[in-house]
């Protein structure tokens, strides 16, 4: 699971649409308060939306120096007639059948109605077809308004596609209790009615491809023309509390949500529909019985039928949890797992004291860095950040982390007395004892391999200190997004170019891990990461990648270069080919200084 795509309008400097496509290593340059932190800001905004139901956020979860100063700071212009529009699309090729998907499960379906559209992709235990799966990317629209009666901003607009194509929007004005689902597509390919063999696995790929084809030829432009649509469109529009017999009329459900457009993503998706008349199926299953017999008949008909009634709207109500709320839920958690690191990182102190529970936003101050080094009971991790900090082909910085363990004697006890009056051999019992008792705590210090000697992080230069978080940021096992705020800070250009493997090797999908791996989002000004990253591509083209390096395609490597124009943030990729050699121009100030000084 990767994010592939962003799309900001009317977010702080960006007015116009813009759209950014993101690779597994993605790296930001521009000049100063150009605009490079925008992309990160907008990915942090939209996590506020959806872990805490937040269009006005200061102090985000992300911590560190992300304040965002609120809906008035962010919206372009500060013009409150804006809307603050988002869209973040997820590659979901990697993850198909992970349990993590919300959106695969399908299992609390009730009508068998629904039980055979392409969307039920993993056929009962069969491993093999749980390689595969239709879905292959999901999108999520945010639009974000202010209100002048709320005094506030709200969600208005939430719209969710699937491959590419929209599967329904939620809209709401800031009222409570107006929100509505329409524009849901009826056409959509995961709608139509499938069978897949239990023996054949790559039958699942060749339906989807089918419906695919027929839908961009228009086979699926009335709603009505297959029995699964006209089934979808009959009930929603039966069990609608806006129910009309005018089928061109648009298709809405009121929809349950708080303020705006979003529903509570923790709770099933909470539809208006109207109520079965109980009263009206006896009535018609009962009424014309002429005998007793009958009437019971008649009576168990009835109940059957209202049986059958609560089975399609409790399937109907699923069909669109999963369907709306999935993709939205996936995003959320996939946003949740960001990893922020940001451009000033503390060093520890000499008494520094790690937190026992884990916070992410001490990431962006880079001490969930120690914090974790200091925790991890196997120590695999500090083995591995040693093995970057002075291999010879990797960062050579001539330090290593050493962790030493303390037992600490409280002053006074009676440990501490037995010492202060002379010990005797009466009292190796106790002290053996005492010792048990006695509190531990753990040091991670430098050693110099120049000098030879112990010493704190806060006695060696800052680049150092600074680039622990970032080395353990990429290779802890977390996935998902690992942002970056200037790695190079302070530290030799001879050291940022072994920076370049290690983002590499943070985005390598690992045998032990389900998934992509991580996505690096990297905000630099430094040239030497990106000639390192260049230099890969070219030797994996030519079958020349050194032994123990990882080479790189020009596919996992996106360079963006922000630029400010008088119509606001431009953001334009510079394409990369399998020489390791631009196929764009450098626009203007890009490492130009270097030529300007050389020639």
């Amino acid at each position: 699971m990767r994010l592939s795509r962003i799309e900001i309008e009317n977010f702080k400097g960006i007015g116009a649409a813009q759209v950014i496509d993101l690779k597994p290593i993605t790296l930001l340059f521009g000049p100063n308060s150009a605009g490079k932190s925008t992309i990160l800001q907008s990915l942090h905004y939209l996590r506020e939306i959806l872990e805490r139901r937040n269009a006005d956020p200061d102090q985000t979860i992300a911590g560190g120096l992300i304040d965002l100063g609120g809906f008035a700071t962010l919206v372009h212009g500060h013009d409150l007639n804006r809307a603050i529009k988002m869209k973040v699309c997820i590659d979901l090729r990697d993850d198909q059948g992970s349990e993590r998907l919300p959106l695969n499960s399908g299992e609390s379906l009730d009508d068998p109605n629904f039980k055979n559209l392409g969307i039920r992709y993993l056929v009962g235990e069969n491993t093999e077809l749980k390689e595969y799966a239709i879905v292959q990317e999901i999108a999520l629209g945010i639009e974000a308004r202010w209100s002048d009666l709320l005094q506030a901003p709200f969600i208005a607009k939430a719209s969710v596609e699937i491959d590419g194509s929209t599967v329904a929007e939620l809209h709401s004005p800031a009222q409570q209790g107006r929100a509505h689902l329409t524009a849901f597509n009826f056409a959509h390919p995961l709608l139509q009615a499938t069978t897949i063999p239990d023996d054949d696995a790559e039958f699942v790929e060749e339906v989807y491809d089918e419906l695919v084809e027929d839908a961009e030829e228009g086979y699926f432009d009335d709603p009505f023309s297959t029995p699964i649509g006209n089934e979808i469109w009959e009930l929603s529009r039966e069990t609608s509390a806006d129910a009309t017999e005018n089928e061109t009329v648009e298709f809405r459900i009121a929809v349950e949500t708080v303020h705006g457009a979003l529903p509570d993503l923790d709770r099933p998706l909470g539809l208006e529909l109207v109520e079965i008349d109980q009263s009206l199926i006896r009535q018609r299953y009962a009424a014309s019985a002429a005998i007793s017999r009958l009437n019971k008949d008649g009576e168990r008909a009835a109940v059957d039928k209202y049986e059958l009634e609560r089975r399609r709207r409790a399937g109907l109500s699923a069909l669109l949890d999963e369907l709306v709320l999935g993709p939205i839920r996936i995003v959320r958690d996939y946003l949740s797992g960001m990893t922020y690191v940001g451009p000033l990182r503390e060093i520890p102190s000499r008494k520094f004291r790690p937190r026992l529970s884990p916070d992410e936003s001490r990431w962006a101050q880079g001490l969930a860095a120690w914090d974790l080094l200091y925790t991890e009971p196997s120590g695999k991790l500090l083995e591995e950040v040693n093995a970057w900090l002075g291999g010879e082909e990797r960062l050579k910085t001539g330090y290593r982390l050493e962790k030493f363990q303390f037992k600490e004697v409280p002053v006074p006890s009676r440990f501490h007395q037995l010492f202060e009056r002379g010990l005797s051999e009466d009292d190796l019992g106790d002290l053996q004892d005492l010792y048990a008792t006695l509190s531990g705590r753990s040091e991670i210090t430098l050693r110099d391999f120049e000098k030879g000697i112990i010493v704190a992080p806060s006695d060696v230069g800052v680049g150092i200190s600074q680039m622990i978080p970032v080395i353990v940021g990429c290779l802890r096992s977390q996935q998902g997004i690992l942002a970056i705020e200037q790695p190079e800070l302070h530290v030799h250009p001879a050291i940022q170019v072994g920076l370049g493997d290690l983002f590499i090797q943070a985005v390598q999908k690992s045998e032990s891990i389900f998934g992509s791996g991580k996505s690096l989002l990297v905000e630099t000004h430094s040239e030497h990461i990106m000639l390192r990253l260049l230099r890969r591509i070219r030797e994996t083209s030519e079958n020349e990648v050194p032994p123990g390096m990882i080479g790189l395609s020009p596919d996992d490597l996106a360079v963006i270069y922000v630029e400010s124009t008088t119509d606001g943030v431009r953001f334009r990729p510079l394409r990369v080919d399998r020489e390791g050699d631009f196929i764009d121009r450098w626009p203007k100030g890009f490492f130009e200084e270097r030529a300007e000084e050389l020639f």
